[in-house]
């Protein structure tokens, strides 16, 4: 059985350096893989409803690309690293992702941001609510906050 390690990514720079963190980890563990877990539930940006003709279809299909997007860079950096890595990508919310991934693959470490994409400039947050709530909800699996 792989070292399982699974990283919330969300193309966040909070996540890009927990990715950057969990190559580092796998590359001194042997066997170990990363698993990218991503979550198609995170919110678009706030707009009234007023119906399709101000383009919320279009929305939502340039944030599913965005995500796409973020997932295909994040696989192409771990496997530029020699790193084993596989995703995972659900409609849930980003903690319900996480853990469920992690907790599915029997991982042996979650590592996360200290913040997340939902992250509001100029907040003095120390943990987003995300981190927060795979913190408390892990079930026994390390979490690692960078």
């Amino acid at each position: 059985m792989a070292y399982s390690i699974v990283v919330g990514y969300d193309g966040s720079e909070q996540s890009s350096k927990a990715l950057d963190k969990a190559i580092e980890w796998a590359k001194v563990v042997e066997g170990a893989e990363i698993i990218v877990a991503c979550a198609q539930g995170r919110s678009g940006p706030a707009v009234g409803f007023r119906g399709f003709e101000f383009g919320v279809e279009e929305m939502w299909d340039e944030l599913q690309k965005k995500i796409e997007t973020e997932l295909e860079e994040a696989t192409a950096r771990v496997k530029a690293a020699g790193v084993t890595v596989a995703t995972a990508c659900t409609p849930d919310r980003p903690d319900v992702t996480i853990i469920n991934v992690a907790q599915d693959a029997g991982a042996q470490l979650i590592v996360v941001g200290s913040k997340g994409a939902g992250a509001r400039e100029g907040q003095r947050t120390v943990l987003g609510s995300t981190t927060t709530k795979v913190l408390h909800e892990a079930g026994g699996i390390p979490v690692l906050v960078v």
